[in-house]
């Protein structure tokens, strides 16, 4: 992540030009404090809308006895549809308001405040108008920066290099194509202090994120010690170098959504193509933990009828409720190419291996794929469409089945 001058900001990206574009001029401007008017604040926001056709499907497990409404976690010979519906989706569209001022000769203040917002219906899962996304405060100088707040960790943002704007997450924020649906570790945490270099030896940035789980400190249980109340009980670290042509990446997480990872990246550009590749390996933090961050990008509710195990394609392969899982390693291969003019086209390969908490269940194994292609107006707004599959297959004692998700779908993509 940088926020090195000119402004610059990750996931939403927005140029200089963009800004000064868009710069509220008056409604906000009279809220203000006097410090504020000093760096006037800018508007921005990225509407992200896509028209899905679901086919999902899910694992067919039995009533835990004749006419019980509740099911059982292994046993399946066969698959039931989860979602079969063409829908509007929504997925990472957002509204904020950054801005920066000089504090002194050599220091400067800069905040943002970002929400996410539904366009398809206006509201959220939990039925709220806004979400609440990257929110900070901070100061900058000549040695760097430090923030304060709820933010993306250095890993989450590893894939995003912002000294040559790409973005490795090629399918991001798409349902069944963001990297998210094939590894864990996208997380955006709270109570976050990060500092982040300068651009040292043209290219080089370091990012460091101190997490502060604030338990109390009393245990409460055998499992849940409550011992995750130190200064940075969580930790994030990333370190990324890039040129011109290419830039590669190493993260390293601990304790952050009880989990232990570590991510590795790469891009390197040949004439109209960029060659993008992810390697991820992340385990438990502690024994009584579970792998944390699963997420899933599909923002429509599947049915109620029989077992609910959620949307994430490996929820229902650790043989119990919710994720039941210890350990996971996964990579994402994948290539853009600038065809001419404003088309270019993509296409994403994904695998993952993921072990079950209980050893009586073998790795489940995910397989995805993407293809897409978009048609860029300009650098804000884009239309696009993509098709996207993953099959997830697992311990025959759970499932002697596989299932399989997948999507076409038609988007568009606007930020200002």
């Amino acid at each position: 992540m940088s926020f090195q001058k000119p402004w610059s900001v990750v996931r939403s990206l927005v140029s200089k030009k963009a800004f000064q574009r868009n710069t509220l001029t008056v409604a906000v401007g009279m809220a203000l404090s006097a410090n504020a008017f000093a760096g006037f604040p800018t508007l921005y926001g990225k509407i992200h809308l896509t028209a899905n056709q679901y086919d999902l499907e899910k694992l067919d497990f039995a009533p835990t006895a004749p006419g019980a409404t509740t099911y059982r976690h292994v046993g399946a010979t066969g698959v039931t549809t989860e979602l079969d519906t063409f829908v509007l989706e929504s997925t990472g569209s957002r509204l904020g308001v950054q801005g920066d001022f000089d504090a002194s000769a050599d220091l400067t203040v800069f905040y943002r405040l970002e929400y996410g917002v539904d366009v398809d219906n206006g509201t959220n899962s939990n039925g709220r108008e806004l979400s609440q996304r990257n929110i900070f405060a901070g100061i900058r100088g000549d040695w760097g920066l430090l923030l304060a707040g709820k933010n993306d960790t250095p890993l989450k943002t590893l894939q995003t290099n912002t000294v040559l704007r790409t973005d490795i997450d090629r399918f991001n924020d798409s349902p069944l194509g963001d990297i998210g649906t094939y590894i864990v570790g996208e997380n955006r945490p709270d109570n976050v202090i990060q500092y982040t270099s300068p651009i040292l030896f043209r290219g080089l940035e370091i990012n460091l994120a101190a997490i502060q789980a604030e338990e109390t400190g009393v245990p409460v249980s055998a499992t849940n010690q409550q011992d995750d109340n130190d200064f940075a009980s969580g930790k994030s670290v990333s370190v990324t170098y890039g040129k011109a042509k290419w830039f590669v990446g190493a993260a390293y997480e601990s304790n952050v959504v009880t989990t232990d990872a570590l991510r590795a990246v790469g891009e390197v550009t040949l004439g109209p193509v960029k060659l993008g590749a992810i390697y991820q390996t992340a385990e438990r933090h502690d024994d009584v933990d579970s792998l944390g961050g699963f997420s899933t990008f599909v923002g429509t509710n599947g049915t109620t009828v029989s077992a609910q195990n959620g949307l994430n394609p490996l929820s229902e392969w650790d043989g119990a409720s919710g994720n039941a899982f210890k350990e996971q390693d996964g990579y994402v291969l994948n290539a853009q190419w600038k065809i001419a003019g404003p088309w270019s086209a993509k296409v994403q390969y994904a695998n993952s291996t993921t072990t079950p908490t209980n050893t009586l269940y073998a790795d489940a194994e995910l397989e995805g794929i993407a293809v897409g292609v978009d048609y860029n107006f300009n650098v804000g707004t884009r239309v696009f469409g993509y098709f996207a599959s993953v099959e997830v297959d697992g311990d025959d004692a759970i499932s002697t089945k596989a299932t399989t998700d997948s999507t076409a779908a038609l988007g568009l993509d606007f930020r200002f």
